[in-house]
């Protein structure tokens, strides 16, 4: 492979990795109206803020760093009081009390109003922030922090929602094939990849705080391992990590995730399902962090075909490819055996529903690791789905060409149905 496409794919790897304190829905909303904030003086009189059915979906019910609360209200009204845009997915880690009771009184005076256009299909957050003195509206679109527009003044032009921006990291990712993910990870230096390593020890802290919450997904997985219900293998150390890890970011807690591709969760799901892996099987630490950038690349390749937020959860099945494409490589798979692995997750999981973020997306986290396992592994027995099975296909490409179009078009009513059932009746 070529040093300049070997520069491309690690500068594609280096801005898919980043911490986030918090589910990073709710702190794109939070991080746009910091933004806003910070453009205009004077006294806030209100924010208003249109957003995608997908993202309202994540942010619905999911807790916020360092309060009690849930949701997009008191994330908008966190990011006007204490956040900080400089810290991108950080924005509002560093919030007090103090700023969590300003919060809640600007939710409780009914100065942010949230709107959700039925006809927006892909990532888009539009927040027009106004003061006693200016007006301010910032646009997000297709990733969570990729801010668009930003103009001041007393009226706006309505913004067209589906605009179609480019997106230049679907398009650069899109432009290889598993063979040059594979050649990258192999060749590229591994001083390069040496950051990869904080995000293991990041998320494997964040997994220490979810062992502790009382009766807890992981807690109780443990105690299946002790009272040997539970196999104590990669497997099941894979799956207790990424829960715990999961329940306490989605339970609200203040610390870090190191994210893949914009998701904390698939973050989980792809690095301590690998350092699970590799601790039982004792590989070096240079094998790791080459898996762990095959993981990455793979995950943001189908995250390009299947879109940034998805009906379909990203940790199953966008992380979950990844991770059971790294967790092949890792015990030594070749290209075929690789794409084994990714067949055996596209044709046996594919359609797992995201319902938005919650505590309960522990339990996925964890069947998505346990899964790329299993399914690496048997891959590497060569056990494989054969290509004529269902949406499979007989090359990487075509492979999530399929699965991009069962995601965005098959599945859209299917989005429409699980919001209808997450707001009924005040929930």
């Amino acid at each position: 492979m070529s040093t300049e496409r070997n520069k491309k794919l690690l500068e594609v790897l280096q801005s898919v990795v980043t911490p986030a304190s918090g589910c990073t829905e709710p702190v794109a909303v939070a991080y746009s109206a910091a933004l806003a904030r910070s453009k205009v003086s004077g006294t806030l009189v209100g924010v208003e803020i249109r957003l995608d059915p997908l993202l309202f979906k994540n942010a619905l019910r999911v807790g916020i760093p360092g309060t009690t609360a849930r949701g997009l209200q008191i994330a908008a009204a966190l990011g006007i009081v204490a956040g900080k845009p400089e810290k991108g997915f950080c924005v509002i880690d560093q919030c007090t009390e103090e700023d969590v009771e300003k919060a809640q009184e600007i939710v409780q005076q009914k100065r942010v109003t949230i709107t959700v256009p039925e006809n927006c299909t892909e990532l888009f957050i539009e927040t027009i922030l106004t003061t006693d003195q200016e007006k301010v509206r910032v646009i997000t679109k297709n990733q969570h922090l990729n801010v668009v527009s930003i103009e001041k003044g007393d009226h706006f032009q309505p913004w067209d929602l589906n605009a179609q921006l480019p997106d230049s990291l679907a398009h650069d990712i899109q432009a290889y094939d598993l063979e040059d993910f594979i050649s990258f990870a192999e060749t590229v230096s591994v001083s390069d990849l040496s950051f990869l390593q904080d995000g293991i020890a990041m998320n494997m802290t964040i997994a220490r705080e979810g062992f502790a919450i009382k009766n807890g997904a992981s807690q109780n997985y443990a105690k299946l391992v002790s009272e040997t219900f539970v196999s104590d293998d990669m497997i099941s150390l894979a799956e207790r990590l990424c829960a715990a890890a999961c329940e306490a970011r989605m339970s609200g807690s203040r610390l870090p995730a190191m994210t893949c591709a914009g998701s904390g969760n698939q973050g989980i799901t792809v690095f301590l399902t690998m350092e699970a892996v590799a601790e039982k099987t004792g590989v070096s630490q240079e094998k790791l962090l080459r898996a762990l950038a095959l993981s990455i690349i793979i995950t943001v390749y189908c995250k390009s075909f299947t879109g940034t937020l998805s009906p379909m959860c990203g940790c199953a099945i966008s992380a979950g490819v990844g991770t059971s494409a790294g967790v092949a490589y890792l015990l030594g798979g070749d290209a075929r055996r690789i794409l084994g692995a990714v067949s055996n997750v596209v044709g046996s999981i594919s359609g797992m529903i995201c319902d938005g973020a919650k505590e309960g997306c522990a339990y996925k986290v964890a069947l998505a690791s346990g899964w790329a396992i299993k399914m690496a592994l048997l891959s590497m027995r060569g056990s494989v789905i054969s290509n004529t099975n269902g949406i499979l296909a007989d090359n990487f490409r075509e492979l999530f060409d399929n699965l991009g179009a069962l995601c965005k078009e098959g599945m859209a009513s299917a989005n429409k149905v699980i919001l209808r059932l997450l707001t009924k009746g005040g929930r």
